[in-house]
């Protein structure tokens, strides 16, 4: 199972593998007859049968499966046959698949319904996995077998993929500790236990104190707020027993519309302050004792491993290979993006100053940065939602995928799902063959983790004949009985940057699983999902697909109004993220925590000498980052802006054209990169594509910073 776009609920080192419908887990101790996890799967495709499994039936079923992939990693192991890549590399590809086809069901739905059973479920087997994790990277006689063959790889005549495999298979041993002394390696294995737990503890807090800070407001409070948003808070605030009042979830695809709309200053401030101080509330649920034990321990664990800082070691294996090149990368677009922000802030000042406002605060910017947008280009965000239903932008998510590939989608009703409104397509070739299935849960609920991404079910591989299965998640605001869910701009490329995440799992055409689709470098990996963002608002998908309840058309003004507002407010956004990136690179380049470390207190400094406006602020704080504490992307949240400088460059490659969907450039895409997973170097797959490694110039165009 893979999680993007966001973060894993456990950092496995031991990349789960899926096992095919006809293959039935070996059984230890569960009753494979009541556990519908076990056996065989009797459903569609292969598929987890959701309408079966209960909560009861994870941990009897982890159990076994943990204990058939002992068994199948000793065996490995204990071999008396000298190491082969068949007997050694490709043994281990078939180890411990019902454990991978598990822990694949289980952790979708732990980001996407975390009940209280599921949460405990989840404290239950982490640490489990992670010992396994531990036992098999850290066997010294494991290692033995995969290092003889490292050592002798120039003589296997092996084929690139194998050798890739090999390359790898042997860095994740290396990398989990493998060839330390035994004191350094029990002390590795023990702070990979820790730090997953405290990873699920972390987002645990995060989940419930997100919850607690739901904020009811009254229908004055409300007033001048859109219709959708008005009903959407009302349908919550009944549910909650609260009828007649308004709630809204303290979630970002709630928070930033109101933010945008509401011309309540007080109502904005606490809306803001809900969002904002998620894990920060110095109660039972605050993380930030959980953020000092995490960086604690990474730092620890990056010396034993031979690394300056966690930091360094992260990067090694990334196409950036350093902090230093990360950081140059983010300060070159940072730089200019905090001049632009700040002409942005006068333009903010000026138009708060008419309503009395002498001082501009963070729960000021979103509205009035809106006002400035309606004048300057006469563009409202609520009559933009108007031609934004999310079903006409599911049908421009699949053409555009069709126009790309010739890849069509076909609604299956007959594959079981985890939770209601959870729905699935089969994508097709052209000439009909079956690609794998799409599972999509686009709509926000109460217990589902904040945030989008992506997951797998199952990874294509020719090694056992699978195709993939993907999952996108987004939390878009349920729509009240009977209307269509409408969507922002910023929600449609969310839809096609997911999906992107999506197709680099499904058209990927390799033969072993650890190399399949996205196990590629964190820096690479956002290259094919933000490169999808681009078609949202070119002209010709505008025009086939923004459309009204009545079918009309966005009027043609409002698309070139939105065409010409692309690089609007790019200074505060780029200030917003980029700053999160830089905190996460600076904090995760620690040599060593301070005394009496505050999480809250560092990050106020950190601002201070970056310079970014009060005004403005970080996109994540610490005490709510999961991206960098409950999951991959710890030292490595400036992959987005890493991966952008390629979309960017990636894109202009179809705008050259003349067609942004020129079948030779779309060809090379699908070929070069999206086909390839992590069968070779992410650089050769770039320039392979493209012809040449790009430089920031594109992003600073794309963002208007030039």
């Amino acid at each position: 199972m893979r999680l993007l776009a966001c973060t894993a609920p456990i950092a496995m080192l031991v990349s789960p593998l899926s096992a095919t419908a006809a293959e039935p887990a070996a059984t230890n101790s569960a009753d494979q007859s009541a556990n519908p996890l076990l056996g065989e799967w009797r459903t569609p495709d292969g598929v987890p049968p959701y309408d079966r499994i209960r909560p009861e039936h994870y941990e009897p079923a982890f159990d076994d499966a943990l204990l058939a992939a002992r068994a199948d990693y000793r065996r490995i192991a204990d071999n008396p046959a000298a190491p082969t890549f068949a007997n050694t590399i490709e043994a281990m590809e078939g180890a411990g698949r019902p454990l991978g086809r598990i822990s694949s069901v289980f952790f979708n739905v732990a980001s996407a319904d975390a009940t209280d059973a599921i949460q405990a479920i989840e404290e239950n087997v982490t640490p489990k996995l992670t010992r396994l994790s531990n036992e098999t990277f850290l066997d010294q006689k494991l290692f033995g077998r995969v290092d003889r063959l490292w050592q002798s790889r120039a003589t296997l005549d092996l084929t690139p993929e194998q050798a890739r495999l090999l390359e790898e298979t042997h860095e994740k041993f290396v990398r989990a500790g493998a060839a330390l002394q035994p004191a350094a390696r029990t002390r590795v294995a023990a702070i990979n236990e820790e730090l997953a737990t405290l990873g699920v503890i972390f987002g645990q807090k995060l989940l419930a104190d997100q919850k607690a800070n739901d904020v009811v407001l009254t229908k004055a409070e409300v007033a001048g707020l859109p219709g959708d948003q008005q009903s959407a808070a009302a349908i919550a605030a009944k549910a909650a027993g609260r009828d007649g009042s308004f709630l809204f979830p303290a979630t970002r695809s709630a928070a930033e519309p109101f933010l945008t709309a509401s011309p309540n200053r007080g109502a904005r401030e606490k809306i803001w302050r809900a969002f904002v101080m998620r894990g920060d509330n110095g109660n039972a649920n605050d993380t930030n004792a959980t953020i000092a034990k995490l960086v604690a321990l990474r730092i620890e664990r990056a010396k034993l491993l031979g690394a300056k800082s966690h930091a360094d070691f992260v990067l090694e294996d990334q196409m950036a290979k350093t902090p230093a090149a990360a950081m140059d990368l983010l300060m070159k677009v940072y730089r200019p993006a905090l001049e632009r922000a700040k002409e942005e802030s006068r333009d903010i000042a000026a138009h708060a100053a008419k309503d009395g406002i002498v001082k501009v605060e963070p729960w000021d910017w979103r509205y009035y940065a809106e006002q400035v947008r309606k004048e300057r280009y006469a563009l409202d965000e609520a009559a933009i939602k108007q031609y934004m239903p999310l079903d006409g932008w599911v049908d421009a998510l699949f053409d555009t995928t069709n126009k790309l590939y010739g890849i069509t989608a076909h609604e299956r009703k007959d594959v079981p799902v985890y939770a209601d409104g959870v729905r699935v397509w089969e994508l097709r070739e052209a000439d009909g063959r079956k690609i794998g299935l799409f599972y999509a849960d686009w709509f926000a609920r109460p217990t589902k983790r904040p945030g989008a991404w992506m997951n797998s079910l199952r990874d294509e591989n020719s090694l056992f004949g699978e195709l993939a299965i993907v999952v996108n998640n987004q939390n878009i605001v349920p729509p009240a009985p009977g209307q269509p869910a409408l969507i922002s701009v910023d929600e449609a490329e969310t839809l096609f940057h997911e999906f992107g995440h999506g197709l680099h799992g499904l058209l990927s055409k390799v033969r072993y699983p650890s190399l399949s689709g996205t196990a590629v470098s964190r820096d690479f990996v956002e290259f094919p999902s933000q490169i999808y963002e681009h078609w949202v608002l070119e002209p010709e998908v505008l025009r086939k697909y923004a459309r009204n309840a009545a079918g009309d058309p966005m009027p043609e003004a409002m698309i070139q109004s939105l065409i010409k507002a692309r690089a609007f407010n790019q200074g505060y956004l780029t200030v917003q993220q980029l700053s999160s990136a830089i905190l996460d690179m600076r904090l995760h380049s620690l040599t060593g925590l301070p005394a009496n470390f505050n999480a809250r207190a560092w990050e106020e400094a950190q601002l201070k000498d970056l310079g970014v406006p009060n005004e403005i602020g970080m996109r994540h704080r610490l005490a709510h980052f999961s991206h960098i504490f409950d999951g991959g992307y710890s030292a490595g949240y400036y992959a987005y802006t890493w991966a952008e400088v390629m979309d960017a460059d990636g894109f202009e490659a179809f705008k050259e054209t003349g067609n942004i969907f020129d079948p030779t450039q779309a060809a090379k895409l699908r070929h070069e990169v999206l086909e390839r997973g992590n069968t070779r170097d992410p650089i050769e797959s770039y320039t392979a594509f493209r012809g040449r490694m790009p430089s920031p110039d594109a992003l600073l165009r794309n963002r208007g910073l030039e």
